[in-house]
């Protein structure tokens, strides 16, 4: 008779430890896991933290900068109360300045050297004078001057179109897509791109360089104006003669201190007296309206900011910012 020799077998003890040690095994796993989840999410919080970091130091540079500009436009008010005009330091770029792991560059553009386009309208009422101006503006630059009228309709209140070139809200809203005439005061001189007979990118860019928009009237600066602007006071003035005379302002560092002294330039003598004193309400030797462009590099990223300034008097006032990209624009002709 055989005997069977049995193997050892498990004891409910022995279950118990595997089970335990599987359990344990399945918490560490689990526990490897959610640690790594932390660690990135932290990471990632870490990154993302620091790049807002960055952007609010870029941003704190260009407010720095801007302040910086400011402070010229209030200091040349000081030394030079008479005119304003493109030889000052607020004219100049300033070279680059660094900061912590970059540099910040700016520049004070002049806007009082353009048409302030929301001219046309103001106080209540169209002013036939400065759609007249705009018109021929236009026509100088190389686009019809019965276009005006368009920019007019565009800001002024009621719905009823002005001369054949006109357009209110029964024009727009036959466009695809279609929208309606804003029937206000322009925000930003790029909304001119919005008006009958601006649409297409190249008229726009025939008159970009020589309007601008400013939230009340004001005159336009004959010390930082271009030849084609100042060519537009009146059919008399060729394009020639004030650009002519415009280089020799600049290059001979000759700005004028009173308007009426524009009269006796050549190129201007020939505006009647009456038609003088029409235009010397459009006209100024000083500027009240500037943007100020000021760009941060950081690690090598880069962010920009656009300040629309007003000065009075010392004072300095900024109204309205932007942080969008700077656009290189062509350069203004003389």
């Amino acid at each position: 008779m055989k005997t069977r020799i049995d193997g050892p077998r498990s004891t409910p003890a022995s279950s118990q430890r595997g089970v335990a040690l599987l359990t344990i095994l399945l918490m560490v796993a689990m526990a490897t896991i959610l640690a790594a989840g932390l660690m990135s999410r932290q990471q990632r919080y870490v990154r993302e933290t620091s790049v807002l970091l960055r952007q609010d130091q870029a941003l704190q540079y260009a407010l720095g900068g801007e302040a910086f500009l400011a402070e010229l436009l209030a200091a040349d008010e000081k030394t030079s109360a008479s005119h304003d005009s493109l030889d000052e330091v607020w004219a100049q770029p300033t070279p680059p300045y660094p900061v912590e792991d970059g540099m910040v560059m700016g520049q004070m553009v002049d806007e009082s050297g353009r048409l302030n386009i929301n001219n046309l309208y103001h106080d209540g009422q169209a002013d036939a004078d400065a759609v007249a101006l705009l018109g021929r503006l236009l026509a100088r630059a190389g686009l019809s001057a019965d276009l005006a009228d368009a920019v007019l309709d565009w800001q002024d209140p009621d719905d009823t179109a002005t001369g054949a070139s006109g357009a209110e809200g029964s024009f727009y809203l036959g466009q695809q897509p279609a929208y309606r005439a804003a029937n206000r005061p322009f925000q930003d001189a790029a909304e001119l791109q919005r008006v009958r007979g601006f649409e297409d990118p190249a008229a726009y860019a025939k008159i970009a360089a020589y309007v601008t928009v400013a939230p009340t009237f004001s005159p336009i600066n004959i010390n930082t104006a271009s030849g084609v602007l100042l060519s537009a006071l009146d059919d008399t003035v060729a394009v020639q003669a004030a650009t002519a005379w415009v280089t020799a302002r600049d290059t001979e560092r000759k700005p004028l201190d009173q308007v009426s002294a524009l009269w006796s330039q050549s190129g201007f003598a020939l505006i009647s007296t009456e038609k003088r004193e029409g235009l010397n309400r459009f006209l100024s030797v000083k500027s009240d309206y500037y943007r100020a462009e000021v760009s941060v590099s950081l690690d090598g990223r880069l962010r920009y900011l656009t300040s629309h300034v007003y000065r009075q008097g010392n004072r300095v006032v900024v109204y309205r910012r932007s942080l969008a990209p700077i656009i290189s624009k062509a350069p203004e002709q003389r």
